[in-house]
C-alpha cells in the first residue's frame, strides 16, 4: 500500500507539473484523485528539489514572487491565446474568504475594477513571457491601479503561476508575504484575474485594496 501511494504520488507530481499536452494537463487539473494527491506530491517535490537547480525547482509545481519584490522571472514560453477563467476566480475568492473566516476576519468583496487590472496583468505576463510585479516597462501594481483610476489608502498584489488552483492557493498561503496580504484586516476588496495557459498552467493575479 505504501509503495502504491508513493507510485501514485510520483504520477500525480508528473501530471501536475510536466506539460505533456493540453488534454492531459486539463484532465489532471480536473481529476479528483490528482487533487487529493497534491499534498504527497508536494512533499515528494520537497524531497527531490535538491537534485535540481533553483530555476527548475521553483517551476516544478508553482511559482511566486514576494509582494513588493522587484524580481523578474523570465518564462521559457510566451502565450497570447490564454483563456479567462471566471469560474476559477470565483472559486479562489471562496478559498481566500475561508482563510479569512478561520482567522476571524471579514470576507473580501469582489471588486470588478481590480479584477480588470488583475486579468490584464495575468494575460500580459503570459503574452510577453515574464513573471513579476513589475512590467517590462517598470510599472508596478500601484501604477496599474492608478492608470485604472482606482482609489485606495492600502493596496497590495499577490501573483502565482501553478498547474492547479489548489497548488496556487497553497503556495500563496505558505508564503509569509502573500499570506499577510490575504489575511490583511485593512483590505476589504479583491480583484482576482486568472488566465489559463493550458499546458503552461494558471497565471493568478490578486489585487487588494481597502
Amino acid at each position: 500500500m505504501v509503495n502504491g501511494l508513493i507510485a501514485a504520488s510520483v504520477v500525480a507530481l508528473l501530471l501536475l507539473t510536466v506539460p505533456i499536452s493540453d488534454q492531459v494537463s486539463e484532465a489532471a487539473e480536473q481529476s479528483r484523485l490528482a487533487t487529493q494527491l497534491t499534498p504527497p506530491a508536494e512533499w515528494l517535490q520537497e524531497r527531490l528539489s535538491p537534485v535540481f537547480d533553483e530555476a527548475i525547482r521553483r517551476s516544478m509545481t508553482k511559482l511566486t514572487v514576494e509582494p513588493g519584490s522587484e524580481e523578474t522571472v523570465k518564462l521559457h514560453f510566451k502565450d497570447s491565446t490564454t483563456e479567462e477563467r471566471f469560474d476559477l476566480e470565483a472559486e479562489m475568492l471562496e478559498m481566500v474568504n475561508r482563510e479569512r473566516a478561520e482567522a476571524g476576519l471579514k470576507p473580501l468583496r469582489a471588486d470588478t475594477a481590480l479584477r480588470t487590472v488583475a486579468i490584464a496583468h495575468s494575460r500580459d505576463m503570459f503574452a510577453r513571457g515574464y513573471f513579476s510585479h513589475n512590467s517590462p516597462e517598470g510599472k508596478d501594481p500601484f501604477d496599474r491601479m492608478k492608470k485604472a483610476h482606482i482609489r485606495y489608502t492600502a493596496a497590495g498584489e499577490n501573483l502565482a503561476l501553478a498547474r492547479t488552483l489548489k497548488l496556487a492557493h497553497t503556495g500563496l498561503m505558505n508564503s509569509p508575504g502573500h499570506r499577510a496580504n490575504i489575511l490583511n484586516p485593512s483590505y476589504g476588496r479583491v480583484g482576482i484575474g486568472i488566465a489559463d495557459g493550458g499546458l503552461h498552467g494558471l497565471m493568478v493575479s490578486q489585487e487588494f485594496r481597502n
